[in-house]
This record gives C-alpha cells, structure tokens and sequence, in this order.
C-alpha cells in the first residue's frame, strides 16, 4: 500500500531473504490480478446494470447507498489494475504515476465508508425507526451519498503530496516520510481511520440490530394478533446480507492494514517489495470483487431484477427485437407476479 524511505536499506542488509519480490511484475502474478478484479469488473458491471435498469437505485435510501457501493467498487477494481498491475514509467512520468495512484486508494477508503453509511442508515431504521420516520432519514440522501467521499478525500489528498518514484528500485513508488514519528502516526492513522474504527462501528451497529430483530421477533411470538407498529419496515434478509458484507470487509482488509502497521513501527521488512504485501493488497480489493455475489445470493430484489432482464432477453431472442415493447410489459407482469 504505501512504501517507506528506508526500503533499500532493509533490502541492502536482507539480500539473501526469500520473500523479497525484486522481479515486481511476475507473469502469474499479473494473471490472477487479471482474472480475480477482472471477475470483479464484470459482476460490478452485472449489479449496477441491474440496478439501473429496473431502477432499483429509487426504491429506498438503501437501495441507493448499494447500488453506489457497486459503482464505486467498479471504479476500485479498474485503478487497481492500471496502478497496481505495473510498474511507474521512468523519468517525470514516473512521479506524475505515483501521485495519481493516491485516486485508487481515494476510492478504496469511499468504498469502506460507503458501508458505513450503509451501516448507519441500517441502524437508525433499525434500532430507532421512530427517529428514521420523523426526521425523514430516508429523504436525507444527499448527505449519506457524499459523506463517503468527503472523507475519503481528506485522509487519501495527502498521499498524492507526498508519492515520489522511487530512483534506487525503477517502477517503484514511495512517500516521503520526514521521521520515524511520521512513519508511525502515518500506520497508526491508517490502521485506525480506514479499518479499526469502520469495522468496530459496523460490528457495533449490527449487534446492536441483530438484538432489536431478536426481540421483535419474540414479541410477535407472544402477541401475534398485535396491531402494526408505527416504525419503518425492517426486512430482515438485507440486514443478514449486509452484515455478511461487513465480515466479508473484515477478512479481506485486515491482513493490509495490519501488515501496514507492523511495517511504520519496527521497518523490519521491505514492504514494497515482499510478495506477502502484493497479496494482501490484491486481498484488499478481493472486497470490491465479492460484494455483488452476497447481493446476488441474498437479495431477493436484485435477484428478482437478474431475472426480470433475462426473461426480456429470452423473448427478444425468441420474438425478435421488433416486439420490444411488448417483451417490455410481459416481463414487467411476470416479474409483478413473482415478486
């Protein structure tokens, strides 16, 4: 993720380790980062498509806040490949290179706090829908749309300040780091803003919702004749797939940013150039790639819309494209009828 000064050093004194990657671009290397984003590319498309199409985007905040999530993952999976799958061109073209690489990890750190508005916007439905109905959250879009990225931006702009191409090792990036008191603040930030502070949010927040559905539902065990509550519908299936996205983040980021950690305090390893750290940044944006298959297995709007789509395309190919509109209706009454 972000290289240190020293890294030569580390590599000069260590010239012997087996874990040094000094051939950064390995054929088999540059394949799977192909195939596992490229995989992520095309479902990213398929969910947003979707989306879009039976503008599922419109049916709550959300919904919304999901089918951003899809864009903004698609975005993340494209830079890291144009990035992270090779090396900075030499000369001045190299350091314009290194800086514009802070725009992948811009989008990264939106994407981790587009779940935490996600989680957020759950919670308060959730755990306090009389406030959520009230005060109208749900019309409130434009601010849980734009938080993401005013907050990705501020903690990602000072990295575009700060990458240089690295002169001793040709197709590397580094940032210039003053002190060793820099390196640390700058993991210790890191660690804290982009993955221990989200996931101890998220992980509060859904137990917290888990708690209130668990009681819900034994209360309408015990009064199942009881008339309807005043509170916004909670539909259990999405927050169970949400959180399956929250654990999904957990697993996937953790490695990078601890690793990151580790590095700023002891800079007992060469960061940029270990094979460990290539697979804990591609693992990191695995969760870019993962998110549209938990939509597809869990979301029965969505798969209610991947079905709709293909019924459309069935009576294209059958009927031809001159009774579109009439292969418009039919899937919308068999889709009206299914849902």
């Amino acid at each position: 993720m972000i290289n240190g000064n020293d890294t030569n050093t580390i590599i000069a004194s260590r010239p012997t380790s087996g874990t040094i990657n000094n051939e950064r671009d390995h054929g088999w290397l540059i394949t799977l980062r192909f195939v596992v984003v490229g995989f992520g590319i095309l479902l990213n498309v398929g969910v947003s498509a979707v989306f879009f199409y039976i503008k599922m985007y419109k049916k709550s905040l959300l919904h919304g806040l999901i089918f951003q999530q899809s864009i903004v993952d698609l975005l993340g999976c494209c830079t890291f490949l144009f990035f992270y799958n090779q090396d900075a061109p030499d000369g001045r073209a190299g350091r314009v290179f290194c800086k514009a690489r802070a725009l992948n990890w811009f989008i990264t750190y939106t994407s981790i706090y587009n779940l935490v508005m996600i989680t957020v916007e759950r919670y308060i439905a959730v755990v306090h829908p009389l406030t959520y109905r009230n005060r109208n959250i749900g019309r409130k879009s434009g601010l849980f749309y734009t938080i993401p990225y005013i907050i990705g931006f501020l903690i990602s702009f000072h990295l575009a300040i700060i990458a240089d191409a690295n002169k001793e090792l040709p197709g590397e990036c580094h940032y210039n780091e003053s002190s060793k008191a820099v390196s640390v603040l700058s993991g210790l930030l890191h660690f804290l803003l982009i993955f221990f502070l989200p996931a101890g949010f998220m992980i509060f927040c859904y137990s917290r919702i888990l708690s209130k559905i668990h009681r819900k539902s034994q209360e309408n065990k015990q009064h199942t004749s009881s008339r309807k509550q005043p509170y916004v519908s909670i539909k259990r299936n999405l927050v169970f797939t949400m959180l399956i996205v929250v654990i999904a983040f957990i697993i996937t980021t953790a490695p990078n940013f601890i690793m990151y950690l580790i590095y700023n305090i002891c800079h007992c390893f060469a960061f940029s150039t270990i094979i460990e750290h290539e697979f804990t940044v591609l693992l990191s944006t695995c969760n870019m790639c993962i998110n549209p298959i938990i939509y597809g297995a869990k979301m029965d709007n969505f798969r209610s819309g991947v079905r709709k789509i293909w019924r459309q395309i069935l009576y294209l190919g059958l009927h031809g494209v001159g009774d579109e509109s009439t292969a418009v209706n039919t899937s919308q009454n068999i889709s009206k009828t299914s849902v």
